[in-house]
């Protein structure tokens, strides 16, 4: 997650502990731990690589449509706290900075897609506000 790009393409950590990789540290003010870092490239390593830009594509530039094997992924294998730091990481980049606001409004709807996708009958954060 360290470059501008797909969340996929984050390198895998090079050693893993399972009892603290899906954890985030808290990253230091201003700038980027290299644990934060490490917990977000595990994030991403989650996901199949289609599935990574499909969401991707669909969050930051609205020009795609999650399909439901990619749903079910980002749900059931990622998790809703690793996709939101995901997102709000990217968000820190130059790139994206400017349209912060609209890009976490696709995140919550696409997660709420998903949730109801894989779960028809589940209540989103939406519904319940």
């Amino acid at each position: 997650m360290v470059q501008t790009g797909l969340s996929q393409d984050a390198p895998a950590p090079e050693s893993s502990n399972a009892e603290t990789d899906d954890y985030a540290p808290a990253p230091a003010p201003g700038a980027s731990s290299s644990s934060y870092l490490k917990y977000l490239a595990n994030c991403a390593a989650k996901l199949y690589k289609p599935c990574g830009k499909e969401i991707f594509s669909a969050i930051f530039f609205g020009n795609q449509r999650v399909g439901d094997y990619c749903c079910d992924s980002l749900v059931d294998d990622v998790g809703k706290v690793c996709h939101d730091d995901m997102t709000k990481y990217i968000l820190t980049l130059p790139k994206f900075r400017s349209h912060a606001n609209e890009i976490m409004q696709k995140s919550i709807k696409i997660w709420n897609y998903c949730v109801l996708q894989d779960y028809p009958g589940f209540e989103t954060l939406a519904a319940q506000s």
